[in-house]
């Protein structure tokens, strides 16, 4: 099965992976200014801004120079993961620095409340499959304050054919029966899990870490504020919602600011 993606008239990605007709039992084909929205128009950070792209094993040697020399505290590097933090949170490379952010239209204000830690620093970036750091590193580099911006071509998608005992540990979120090394714990009993499903509640689309035994006790939404507000829209007449409430949401700041050092990063999480 191959899949093509059209970043631009002239540039073209594709990447071949296995799999058929049953993987998408819904095909639609459609056009959109953005695949994966940054919310800044193209025309304004232009794909032919990128980073460097590396190949999986340019970033490979990479990511193992940058963890032994953050291990020493001598690195200048940051290995920065630009997908959301659901899917950072069951697969990420070592060392890696992951924005508790839920939306890819949040990194570019992610990105400008922390230019300060990208100051003078070399950047490895990374996601699923490459697309969003197209956008990514375009709207890093635009701000001129990094020293070098790279990124991995084809994303972790492309590394882990290279490498699938490399530096990525953890599932890649996409692909839910593949690389499984459990990195997630359940929301409630805190046991290792790593396989999502939507919130229960009706009014909310927050992905949660729910293990079977939890599920069973009823135990299927993201925070106690929406597992209350489903109880209470299925008592209601049909028809009728509550406005979108999610404890998580709530607490989670929309743009975090970091308050890390290298030393940190370099320790990383494994």
């Amino acid at each position: 099965m191959f899949s093509f993606t059209l970043l631009s008239d002239s540039a073209l990605h594709a990447k071949c992976s296995a799999g058929g007709a049953h993987c998408f039992p819904d095909l639609r084909v459609g056009v959109f200014k953005e695949i994966v929205p940054m919310g800044i128009d193209p025309k304004i950070v232009s794909y032919k801004e990128t980073g460097i792209h590396l190949s999986p094993q340019e970033f490979h040697r990479e990511v193992e120079q940058y963890l032994s020399q953050a291990s020493q505290g001598q690195s200048d590097t940051i290995l920065l993961d630009c997908r959301n933090f659901y899917e950072s949170k069951i697969g990420h490379f070592q060392g890696c620095l992951a924005p508790d952010i839920r939306k890819f239209s949040y990194f570019p204000s992610y990105i400008d409340e922390n230019l300060e830690l990208f100051k003078d620093k070399r950047v490895l970036m990374y996601c699923t499959g490459g697309i969003r750091c197209e956008r990514g590193s375009a709207y890093l580099r635009s701000k001129a304050v990094c020293r070098e911006v790279y990124q991995l071509k084809g994303g972790i998608h492309k590394y882990l054919e290279e490498f699938p005992d490399g530096f990525y540990r953890g599932k890649l979120f996409v692909f839910d029966d593949r690389y499984c090394r459990r990195l997630g714990t359940c929301r409630y009993c805190g046991t290792l899990w790593d396989q999502y499903k939507l919130c229960s509640s009706q009014h909310c689309q927050q992905l949660v870490l729910t293990c079977p035994s939890c599920r069973n006790k009823g135990l299927t939404a993201c925070c106690h504020v929406c597992q209350e507000k489903e109880l209470k829209v299925t008592s209601r007449a049909s028809g009728q919602t509550l406005k979108e409430e999610c404890e998580c949401t709530r607490r989670r700041p929309r743009v975090p600011i970091e308050h890390v050092s290298q030393k940190t990063l370099g320790a990383g999480k494994d």
